[in-house]
């Protein structure tokens, strides 16, 4: 069935926002996936509390943490499908509990016997957390925490345990409580939904997809605001940026620093690259505030001070130099991203350092894509709504203004070979 297409919106979106919205559909997390992660870890809380566990019935609760929570997952590996979810498991031990322990038992409870669900799986005991990697490659970071008597709501402790080292602490946490703040606070556009809709119809083609629709705690894309798929774009540029060898040791800059410091960019925009280059500016003056006073960036969860996102990055000034100046690289690389002149192969050469090639080609084979559907729709005489004037209509058929649709997902994209 045909829907109507707003074809000025579309062709008002400038070349770089399009481009941008073009990557960053390219690397949502499906809904398929996203149900899909719901029951991986719903299935593990599950094991875990089974009878013959040892932690059986010790399962409070669990829920997504991290990128999940607030609806900015991206794909990890794109080509494969792959992923990481965050999950804490509130588990009913005694306050205090001993981290290694805590972290040796959550281990045994996901291995169990051999036969068991997990016991083939790759299960790895870390230092906070217990990561389950599924046949797929999908990963699932289970991160117990205890409550704490008394404190605030959903304050907790995790556990901190460093074999090699011996080192062990209780951190006081609250994903929870940013997970609200975030999500009250980020905001939405209308004006950016309808752009980016319109984006999508332009390059992808005029039928209406066959979508099922979203579970009730999943975004669309769509929906989303210029921010949070900005943000989702920032982490596909720092994973970029920490790929190489030279930095395969080195801690990069958490989620949740990037989430929390992309709140207090200043006012949202409807323009993507406008708000990259206010979340970098931000991430930017923090690092040189704390330069200044030498010491390193500290980022508190503003929801619960007590926890403090950035106990592990940086691990030291030279670490978030090294940050800064990709940060600088970043917006520079924008805003030659925004100049008039148009070189297909110097703009490739950028987004393949910003994103990855294979995202990179597939960035330019869209705009290119989007450009003859322009040239195609002026020449057949399209109304405003994308629908073919009545001078035209009788002797076009409407087949020839359609492009085929990609196969169905419902973040407007195809998931078939596309790589770092």
């Amino acid at each position: 069935m045909g829907i109507q297409f707003d074809f000025d919106t579309a062709v008002g979106v400038g070349r770089a926002d399009g481009i941008l919205m073009d990557i960053a559909r390219r690397a949502q997390v499906p809904q398929s996936k996203h149900e899909e992660a719901i029951e991986h870890y719903q299935g593990l809380a599950q094991h875990v509390d089974r009878e013959g566990s040892p932690l059986q019935d010790k399962v409070i609760e669990n829920y997504p943490s991290g990128s999940f929570s607030i609806h900015a997952a991206t794909y990890s590996r794109v080509k494969d499908g792959q992923h990481d979810v965050d999950v804490v498991m509130e588990v009913d031990v005694q306050p205090g509990t001993d981290p290694e322990w805590m972290l040796d038992t959550l281990f045994d409870a996901v291995k169990g016997e051999p036969g068991s669900k997990y016991n083939d799986y790759k299960v790895d005991r870390n230092t906070r957390c217990v990561t389950v990697t599924y046949p797929d490659g999908v990963t699932v970071d289970l991160m117990p925490v205890v409550r704490i008597p008394g404190g605030p709501e959903r304050s907790a402790h995790l556990h901190h345990h460093k074999p090699e080292t011996g080192e062990k602490a209780l951190k006081e946490v609250n994903p929870k409580a940013f997970t609200n703040h975030f999500n009250a606070n980020i905001g939405t556009s209308d004006t950016f939904a309808a752009k980016f809709r319109s984006r999508r119809l332009l390059v992808e083609g005029l039928l209406e997809k066959a979508e099922t629709q979203p579970l009730p705690d999943h975004l669309p894309i769509e929906e989303k605001s210029p921010r949070l798929i900005a943000i989702q774009l920032f982490k596909r540029f720092r994973d970029v940026q920490y790929r190489p060898k030279s930095r395969s040791r080195l801690r990069k800059p958490p989620s949740v620093v990037i989430a929390a410091l992309a709140l207090d960019a200043g006012p949202m925009t409807d323009s993507l690259t406008t708000e990259l280059k206010a979340i970098a500016r931000r991430f930017s003056e923090a690092i040189t505030e704390a330069e200044e006073s030498g010491r390193t960036l500290e980022i508190r969860n503003p929801a619960h001070p007590a926890d403090v996102f950035t106990d592990r990055w940086p691990e030291d000034r030279a670490s978030q130099r090294l940050w800064q100046n990709d940060l600088e690289d970043f917006v520079h690389k924008l805003e030659l991203l925004e100049q008039d002149e148009f070189d297909p192969e110097r703009v490739k050469k950028e987004l393949t350092k910003m994103f990855g090639e294979t995202l990179a080609n597939h960035a330019i084979e869209e705009h290119f894509r989007g450009q003859s559907e322009i040239a195609k729709k002026n020449q057949l005489g399209m109304s405003g709504l994308g629908q073919m004037k009545p001078a035209v209509a009788a002797t076009v058929a409407s087949a020839s203004v359609i492009v085929p649709a990609h196969a169905s997902t419902n973040m407007g994209g195809a998931l078939d070979d596309v790589d770092y």
